[in-house]
């Protein structure tokens, strides 16, 4: 079935700025080490992406309309599509003070957030300081090879994926989810309750479960801390036949054991 906005898919891809070569994302761990692009410290895996809302750069969201799971497409992508095209209103030049007093170091190079925006320093040079708000691959066009993995129908498997994207560090398979009527519940893993910013990745979850699931009222998140294992109850002994001869087969049964009474 051919893929249509709005679908859940599960996407591998490779992503090189076309006039370098230069790979600069990659999801799959053989690719990034054969072509020198591996960080021990990323996650290698398909990517979730909801198709035609954003998830994902406009070439990579426009490309995926019309494959199938399984198929594959290699294209170009241009600036327009990917990050845009530079816009020469975004290079500003500010007192290198300004930096020093937030603690940051100017270097050229370096990524820094000013007015809760990423920002690239240019250069550095007589007390001032030239910063680019522009994105860094901004104006470029890209080579993209996209792999469709998976196309997502299951709506428990849908929330799971949700969930694997705010919360990586956990396996997605831990998440137990079950809807009664209108109420999505998710039982969450010990591992869980106390990662840095869970409560956040909770309320981002709850408004993307009410944006793609219209038809639920209410998401419930149950945590349960064990406080002890149950203990396994005693086995009975089996009853031992006795020896013959002994004392015990020699003597006759013992009122209210097997005896009746007429």
């Amino acid at each position: 079935m051919a893929i249509k906005s709005g679908d859940f898919v599960l996407i591998d891809y490779l992503l090189k700025v076309k006039e370098t070569g230069e790979i600069f994302d990659v999801t799959m761990e053989d690719q990034a080490k054969e072509n020198n692009a591996y960080a021990p410290d990323q996650i290698y895996e398909p990517r979730l992406v909801a198709v035609g809302q954003g998830w994902t750069i406009k070439g990579i969201d426009e490309a995926l309309i019309g494959m199938e799971e399984g198929g594959e497409k290699e294209f170009e992508i241009p600036p327009e599509k990917a990050f845009g095209e530079r816009d020469p209103a975004k290079v500003r030049i500010i007192p290198a003070r300004d930096l020093t007093r937030q603690g940051v170091t100017p270097k050229a190079g370096a990524r820094i957030e000013v007015g809760g925006s990423l920002a690239t320093i240019r250069s550095v040079g007589s007390g001032r300081v030239t910063i680019d708000f522009n994105h860094p691959l901004a104006g470029r066009a890209l080579q993209a090879k996209v792999y469709v993995r998976k196309v997502i129908e299951d709506q428990a498997e849908k929330i799971r994926e949700l969930i694997h994207r705010r919360v990586r560090s956990v396996p997605k398979e831990k998440f137990l989810i079950t809807s009664l009527g209108n109420i999505i519940t998710i039982e969450m893993p010990e591992e869980s309750f106390v990662l840095e910013d869970i409560q956040f990745a909770k309320k981002g979850l709850a408004r993307e479960i009410s944006k793609y699931f219209p038809e639920a009222t209410s998401v419930q998140f149950i945590e349960t801390y064990v406080l002890k294992s149950p203990k396994p109850e005693a086995a009975a002994e089996p009853a031992k036949e006795a020896a013959p001869g002994s004392p015990e087969a020699s003597e006759g049964p013992k009122t209210g054991e097997g005896t009746t009474k007429e």
